[in-house]
């Protein structure tokens, strides 16, 4: 998979179905061929029946702008125990913007009518793409990461952005998730951007997900949470204490 670490300082171009964005003169910038039906470049809202009030409480996040940690993505983040997130984050005036069933398009969606609008949280922690492994070849999930990254920095440009790679689950071959990953890990520049793939300690050697990792082949259990928790906490002190 081609690195992605060009997203962000580009003007975009993406190309899906039938419908091509170039403009003029962007002629000779990178652009992306999306083939699946579902185009994870363009923002639209969740299709759960909980979507519309979780927008609400992230929006009432987002008036309050009363943290310095942001957690942004789907029902994985969402799901944090309280006593683990505190444990882990509790430290950092954290905030929990995940929503169930979201997938990279959603959280385009979600930044677009205004989450963290106005917010300078000193860094943003990304997971995201899950819900898109379905859907999407792991080419463009990678890169409807990419484009949330893109719009966080230009909602957020002080920020810094912690990159979590996708967890592997029961309902699709690692292989996948390591491909998606790899691109979303060339997204990092190792300084306001970082990767961490804390999945990787949730695998075997053989490459099997361990036993009592995830609670419904997708989700994590309180075991699952605390991997990620101490895979991601050094890394998060230091961009935090920057």
């Amino acid at each position: 998979m081609r690195g992605l670490g060009w997203l962000v300082t580009m003007p975009l171009v993406v190309v899906g179905g039938d419908q091509a964005a170039a403009q003029p003169g962007t002629a000779a910038e990178p652009t992306f061929q999306v083939t699946s039906k579902n185009d994870p470049s363009k923002p639209v809202p969740g299709g759960v029946r909980w979507f519309g009030r979780e927008h609400q409480k992230c929006l009432a996040r987002t008036r309050a702008a009363d943290f310095d940690l942001c957690l942004l993505g789907d029902s994985i983040t969402a799901m944090w125990p309280g006593n683990l997130f505190n444990k882990y984050f509790g430290g950092y005036r954290p905030a929990n913007f995940g929503i169930g069933g979201d997938r990279c398009e959603n959280v385009l969606w979600r930044l677009q009518q205004g989450e963290l609008a106005g917010t300078k949280p000193k860094v943003i922690m990304l997971l995201i793409g899950t819900n898109n492994q379905g859907m999407n070849t792991a080419e463009e999930v990678a890169w409807g990461v990419g484009l949330v990254v893109k719009r966080l920095r230009e909602v957020c440009p002080e920020a810094k952005l912690l990159l979590v790679g996708v967890f592997p689950s029961r309902g699709t071959p690692y292989p996948k998730t390591r491909s998606i990953n790899e691109g979303i890990a060339s997204l990092a520049d190792g300084t306001t951007m970082r990767f961490v793939d804390p999945g990787l300690t949730m695998l075997d050697e053989d490459g099997a997900i361990l036993p009592e990792i995830l609670s419904d082949g997708v989700h994590l259990t309180p075991r699952g949470y605390a991997i990620w928790g101490d895979g991601v906490a050094d890394t998060l002190a230091a961009m935090m204490a920057e």
